[in-house]
Formats: structure tokens, sequence, C-alpha cells
């Protein structure tokens, strides 16, 4: 007797969008008291929460809560792949912008306080932008090895790989550019700091913290490109994919 056939749920337009925004929502918001309270455990406290939210939404939109990712899984579209593309990929930047800020304008009313992202003490510019690109890549490169590929799908540790990714980063970089690694927490920590100081002042670094990661993502697509080439932009399975 052969098995039913598995069901696969569609989930609407609404659904995702509204995934992306809640998702965003509890990172930024996560973000935003662990360095408004000077938490020891910021990093480990930042990367959890960005891993139980990408386990609860990870079936729904897929989980991004980062137009880097967004744009990397973009970059990925392939017809034998199931990826983002260009108007959804528009939309679930603009949802993660919204519910980040939302997050911003909550962590603002709970503190009275802001922040903003600049280079860490003597570091310049040059030093966070590398930092920015390197990790933004690194994240994009796990997010689309274990969250896209045919080979993974269904995994049970994709949300783990992300959070331990973020975690790692916080902790290896968050002294040099504050790691955001993510447009729309840099978009949310600026555009919430604004209501406390000038325009200015707080989008001074926006260029290097919102472009960056999208940069690091088009090259975390050339290296999952030359990786994973033969098994997810071919037609022909590879023999061990039989396994």
């Amino acid at each position: 007797m052969q098995a039913p056939p598995k069901q696969v749920y569609q989930h609407s337009t609404v659904a995702k969008y509204t995934a992306e925004f809640i998702g965003t929502y509890f990172l930024v918001l996560t973000i935003g008291l662990n360095v408004l309270t000077g938490s020891v455990g910021a990093a480990i406290s930042i990367g959890s929460m960005l891993m139980v939210m990408v386990f609860s939404a990870g079936s729904v939109s897929g989980a991004h809560f980062n137009p880097a990712v967004s744009f990397a899984i973009f970059l990925s579209a392939h017809p034998t792949r199931n990826t983002l593309n260009g108007l959804s990929f528009i939309l679930y930047t603009v949802f993660q912008c919204l519910g980040g800020l939302s997050a911003g304008a909550t962590y603002y009313a709970m503190t009275g306080h802001t922040f903003t992202l600049a280079p860490v003490g003597n570091y310049s510019w040059g030093p966070a932008m590398v930092c920015e690109f390197l990790y933004s890549m690194a994240l994009c490169y796990v997010v689309l090895n274990v969250a896209t590929t045919r080979k993974q799908e269904s995994n049970q540790y994709f949300g783990l790989a992300i959070g331990f990714t973020v975690t790692a980063a916080a902790l290896a970089i968050g002294g040099i550019s504050g790691c955001s690694l993510n447009p729309a927490v840099s978009f949310a920590v600026m555009g919430s700091a604004a209501f406390q100081s000038s325009f200015h002042t707080a989008f001074h670094w926006f260029p290097l913290y919102f472009f960056t990661p999208f940069l690091g993502a088009s090259f975390a697509f050339g290296a999952f490109y030359v990786v994973r080439k033969y098994d997810e932009f071919s037609s022909r399975k590879s023999p061990d994919m039989r396994r």
C-alpha cells in the first residue's frame, strides 16, 4: 500500500509578509534592549532570538528577516529552485524594514533612549566595512546552504546554524563595527535614533551599514554557485542526490 502523499501548505502572501514583519520586529527589539541595557550576553540573546524566529516562521516565509538574505536568495533563482522573484524581494525588504522600525519605536518608548550604528572606538569606516562585508557574506552563504538546497530540504538544524552564525559574528566583530549585517536592522536602529537626535547624526553611517550587506550577499551567492553548481543549478541529478 502506498503512503498518502504529503500535504503541502501554500501560505498566502499576507501570511509571508506578516511573518517577516514579526520576526524582524523581535530581532530588532532584542538587539535594541540588549544594547541599551548593556547586556553582557547580548550576542547569545540576539542569536537565540533569531534562531527561534527562524524555526517559527521558516515554513511560512522562509524566515529571512534580513534584506541581504532575501537578496542572496533572489540571486539564486533557477527553474530547479523555489526562490524569490523581484517583486517578492522588494516587498520582503519593505516589511522587514517596517518591522524593524516598529521595534525601534518600541524600545525607545520603553527606555526613553536610542542608539545609532558607527565604527567602534578608534576603528574607521574601512575595518568596519570589511567586517560587515565578510560576515554578511558568511551569514548569507550559510542560509543558502542550509535552508535553500534540495539535498538539505526539511532538515531540522537550519535555525541553529543561522542563529549561531550571528552569535559568532557578534562576538567577533561587535567591538569593531557593531555587527549589523542586516539592512533592516541598520535602517531601524538609525531611524529610531532620529527620534532623539538629528537626522544627519542618526544616519551618518547609513551607506556603510545599509549597502555593504548587499555586497556580501552578492559574493555569498557567487560562492554558493561555485560550491553547489552541479546539484542546485543543473537539471541533472548527481548520483549522491539519491541518498
